[in-house]
């Protein structure tokens, strides 16, 4: 478990206090010793606590895209989120919803590893983490139908961390260079 305290120089703002702790149970412990005196932030992981600490930006923030309002598109790869469409180079995916936005999350940033956690709430809405399972479940068949309709997608596992999309098959190794001696 990690807690550190963000305060601004200069600042009347309350304290922000984040906790990050992997387990639901160790989560709740810490909500419940907290005494209110400030924003308290709970995190399973480092890279969450990370990203929600990201969005806090000085100033009038921009409002979030829904989700069901985005159109992600990565080579010949197309997701309309709001009317359940994916096309590979103009040809019809057949995607259920879950797996239409845990392609969609790992589209929106080839390359980028998502924790089974990002995925989950991004295509589960609100409905509360128990584990990985069902992220890995819909990734399963979503492996199986990219590699059926012949995409040059790939899903990678960072095993026991989440997932990241990979576009292509081809991997150049490039030869360190050399310094003149």
């Amino acid at each position: 478990m990690t807690s550190a305290v963000h305060r601004q120089p200069n600042s009347t703002s309350v304290p922000v206090v984040i906790c990050i702790a992997d387990e639901p149970r160790e989560r709740a412990r810490l909500a419940g010793r907290f005494d209110g005196a400030g924003v308290m932030v709970l995190a399973s992981d480092l890279e969450s606590a990370q990203s929600f600490l990201g969005t806090i930006q000085p100033g009038a923030p921009e409002p979030p895209v829904e989700h069901s309002q985005r159109v992600v598109r990565v080579d010949g790869l197309r997701l309309n989120l709001a009317h359940h469409l994916a096309t590979w180079h103009d040809r019809p995916l057949q995607l259920t919803p879950h797996e239409l936005k845990v392609l969609g999350c790992l589209a929106s940033s080839p390359g980028r590893l998502w924790t089974y956690q990002q995925l989950h709430d991004d295509a589960w809405d609100d409905a509360y983490f128990t584990g990985p399972a069902a992220v890995q479940s819909v990734v399963k068949r979503l492996r199986a139908k990219l590699r059926g309709s012949s995409l040059p997608l790939h899903i990678e596992a960072a095993r026991g961390v989440g997932f990241r999309l990979t576009v292509g098959t081809d991997l150049h190794l490039v030869p360190p260079v050399q310094s003149p001696t």
